[in-house]
């Protein structure tokens, strides 16, 4: 036996829920911070030695050790002495109905489950008194022996259910009978049945069973839980309303109250029948009654002496608190030294597979170094040298999505400036504009790779972000489009990439009207061709001899003024 000396301690466990909220908001706006540097992978990857799964240990850590503070406080107590005591009291057998009927909704949130509520407050109030519940539907089960057992009836009402019994129905007589077996065979007067039920679909036998009850001076009291208009019975699926019963002819079945059998069950034991409501589903009325009844004295073997061991989650909460306070953020370097260790063997055939490993990470911190010097002059608007490193870093370390990232801005924010400058003069032989082109389409590239290798959904809707401003420079406007649709999938939030779409839309517009104004312009021009008229072989011969005829008189004008100055209006 045992139990919670302080109960109301247990309310700080309310506590739990508000600290793992705190947390979470934590780690996103930590997140969101380290996203406003630049790119979210490439900054977390400057600070390798911040462990996020050590965050979460000692969170976790922190939950457990506070968990255990607070079941210290509540200091459980374990019985160490029992002593057969007499108590007053009766015994009561409750035969609960659990069949589908139950699950009708006329009753807040369904008929069994305000039953079982209802029974859980009556259990409270019980002095002396022996419980035991049965549970029926188109047969009857023994759910709990009679006992005194407070805690252990809580528990087993709680697991009750309408699936635990297989037959569907509603035999109230199986349920009177099997209380009638379990009760004792010594005095009558003390005993009572209380059946809660709406009467559904009861069985001839239960009358019998009451006039069974009623020479054997038992009392059987009955609460009516429903209405007697009648509602459906609702078939849950998930905690939700899927649908309602309905009966072999498709009509849905509506389950009422059947008051007159209950109160005729009632009335054989001169017992009472109350009505369930929402405010009061009558049990109550039921320990008014059972006030009333002679009790006997019952023998039965209590706990008088308790002992404490509130000490055993105090140790556990000192435990857990100790260890999270010597847990460090940081990545451990314990496993740097080990293999320093171990490559000092040269011997050791495990020992080159080390120093491959090494060499490998020797590359990767040379990439990172390369990368940070990169964001450094990228920052500094120094774009040149910063693309100059991310091609270094790419060389060290070439499926380095990260430079691959970083690359792309900063070509795209160079190709930015040679469009925009002032100075148009030739670039390296070439119009700005042709350079600012083909540098877009670079950093378009190292966008498009990236959408084509990286599952991380930010990253992702980042680099098709920039990808569809890269093919807007360019004036691809439906490759724009695209990449700004793909880009709002992974994030319909980015207000930016909205807008850049609209923007772009807008253009593509444009530049389809201007295209079909263009071909309309040729097809006229195509028509207007067609519609001359065609010459035929007689106007082209005369046509040839008025030519020659006008030739041969010029001839003759250019030899008789031959060497003479032709004035003219202008001569400069």
């Amino acid at each position: 036996m045992f139990r919670f000396e302080n109960h109301i301690f247990f309310y700080a466990f309310a506590i739990l829920p508000v600290m793992l909220i705190v947390f979470i908001w934590y780690l996103y706006s930590t997140k969101k911070q380290l996203k406003k540097l630049g790119e979210y992978n490439l900054v977390k990857s400057l600070v390798p030695d911040v462990s996020k799964s050590k965050k979460v240990t000692k969170f976790i850590l922190l939950l457990l050790g506070f968990s255990s503070l607070i079941l210290a406080l509540c200091n459980l107590q374990t019985g160490s002495k029992t002593e057969e005591v007499k108590r007053e009291g009766a015994d009561i057998i409750v035969c609960l109905d659990v069949s589908n009927s139950m699950m009708a909704q006329d009753l807040s949130p369904n008929r069994l489950e305000r039953a079982k509520y209802a029974l859980e407050k009556m259990i409270d109030k019980l002095q002396g008194d022996r419980l035991g519940i049965i549970v029926f539907a188109g047969e009857a089960y023994v759910q709990l022996p009679i006992t005194t057992d407070y805690s252990a009836a809580k528990l087993f009402l709680g697991s009750i259910n309408t699936e635990m019994v297989p037959t569907q129905g509603t035999n109230i007589g199986a349920a009177i009978r099997k209380a009638l077996e379990g009760f004792s065979k010594d005095e009558e007067k003390n005993k009572t049945i209380v059946v809660i039920t709406d009467g559904e679909n009861h069985e001839a036998e239960a009358v019998e069973a009451a006039e069974e009850a009623a020479k054997a001076g038992i009392i059987i009291n009955t609460i009516g839980v429903g209405s007697e208009n009648g509602v459906p019975i609702p078939i849950m699926q998930g905690g939700q309303v899927a649908g309602y019963r309905k009966d072999k002819d498709g009509n849905t079945v509506v389950t009422k109250l059947n008051k007159e059998v209950l109160q005729e069950i009632a009335g054989k034991t001169d017992g009472i029948f109350v009505q369930a409501t929402n405010a009061d589903i009558g049990l109550n009325a039921i320990l008014d009654k059972l006030a009333q009844m002679d009790k006997k004295m019952i023998d039965t073997k209590m706990f008088t002496d308790y002992e404490d061991q509130f000490q055993w989650f105090l140790g556990l909460a000192l435990l857990f608190l100790i260890l999270e306070f010597f847990i460090s953020e940081r990545v451990s370097n314990w496993f740097r030294n080990f293999f320093n260790k171990v490559t000092a063997d040269k011997k050791s055939t495990a020992t080159l597979a080390l120093l491959t490993l090494c060499t490998i990470d020797a590359t990767a911190q040379n990439d990172k170094q390369l990368i940070y010097e990169g964001n450094n002059n990228y920052h500094s608007a120094r774009n040149i040298q910063a693309i100059n490193n991310y091609r270094e870093a790419l060389k060290a370390k070439p499926d380095n999505r990260k430079a691959n990232f970083n690359l792309g801005d900063a070509i795209y924010k160079e190709a930015m400036g040679v469009k925009n400058s002032k100075n148009q003069n030739p670039i390296m032989g070439m119009k700005p504009d042709s350079l600012a082109n083909i540098m877009f389409d670079e950093a378009a590239g190292q966008f498009d790779l990236i959408s084509q290798t990286v599952s991380d959904k930010d990253t992702l809707h980042r680099a098709l972000h920039n990808l569809g401003n890269c093919r807007l420079q360019q004036k691809n406007y439906q490759a724009a489009v695209d990449a700004y649709k793909k880009s709002l999938k992974l994030n319909s939030k980015d207000e930016e990439t909205r807008y850049n779409l609209a923007y772009a839309l807008k253009k593509l517009k444009e530049q389809q009207k201007n295209q079909n104004k263009d071909n309309q312009q040729q097809q006229q021009q195509q028509q207007q061709q067609q519609q001359q008229p065609q010459m035929s072989k007689e106007q082209a011969e005369q046509m040839l001899n008025a030519l020659k005829n006008a030739e041969q008189k010029l001839q003759g004008k250019k030899k008789k003024g031959e060497g003479q100055k032709v004035k003219t209006e202008k001569d400069w």
